[in-house]
């Protein structure tokens, strides 16, 4: 399959319209942050000062939240993904008419479909891990309170700030809604974007990143080269400076995304 060149006529190239879905992302983090809340509160309710009052019972409650926000975990990673697709459905009706060929997009609903069953149980998962993840932080912090106590000359220094660590629980469960959001709704979108682009006969992709300051070191050059315009295979992820391996978009908060490339272009 050959293609005309590494650059792209930005006239052409419908790029953003590949970008996860900016709608769909800040929903998902705005029940994610739900959750968040909830499990800092149950958290701070069995806090006294370095202490937890009762391990078991914060333990307790915790999983039993855990269990209880599957369901309703399950209908926020099902509007998240619909949104994605839909969001991606319509950039390839862009580009088909961009480059004047009908691709058949339909044709690809069933490995869409299975992608996306797959990303829902892990985003489940995910999202079901928060009141643990903040449960088992909170336990952390008391165990180094209480071995910092039974030094001959505890470090009150120490004690206080670990003191303020464990009342930070809500706003670091909420940092981790924010990351698992963001992340997801990146990955969901590449996974699908790819499952597509492959079906429909896209064998490689340009690489494109925000073009901010943000854009990580090795999200900005391959080899020396800048990065934005790149083409990869969609078989063959490319290795990056900081020795991670991936597709743009499937990176912890990854902003970088795929935009198809086709034989007509």
């Amino acid at each position: 399959m050959k293609f005309k060149s590494l650059t792209f006529d930005a006239k052409k190239t419908l790029k953003g319209k590949f970008k996860p879905s900016t709608a769909a992302e800040k929903a998902f983090q705005k029940a994610l942050k739900k959750v968040a809340r909830v499990s800092g509160h149950i958290v701070e309710a069995h806090v006294d000062g370095v202490k937890i009052k009762n391990s078991a019972q914060m333990k307790k409650a915790l999983e039993d939240y855990s269990k209880l926000i599957e369901p309703w975990a399950r209908r926020q990673s099902a509007k998240l993904l619909e949104q994605v697709q839909k969001s991606n459905k319509r950039a390839y009706t862009q580009k088909s008419k961009a480059i004047g060929v009908a691709l058949e997009t339909n044709v690809a609903e069933s490995d869409v479909g299975a992608i996306a069953y797959t990303l829902m149980n892990e985003q489940v998962a995910l999202i079901k891990s928060i009141p643990l993840e903040a449960g088992e932080r909170a336990q952390q912090i008391a165990f180094n309170a209480a071995l910092e106590g039974t030094r001959a000359a505890p470090n009150e220094d120490t004690i206080a700030e670990l003191q303020k660590q464990l009342g930070l629980s809500t706003e670091v469960a909420t940092s981790r809604a924010q990351l698992i959001a963001i992340t997801e709704t990146a990955r969901a979108n590449a996974s699908i974007n790819q499952a597509r682009a492959m079906k429909v006969g896209s064998s490689q992709y340009r690489w494109h990143n925000s073009g901010d300051e943000a854009v990580r070191e090795s999200h900005k050059y391959y080899h020396g080269r800048k990065m934005q315009g790149q083409i990869f295979s969609w078989d063959k992820p490319p290795t990056l400076s900081d020795g991670m391996t991936g597709h743009p978009g499937t990176f912890p908060r990854c902003r970088c995304f795929a935009e198809p490339v086709f034989d007509d272009e």
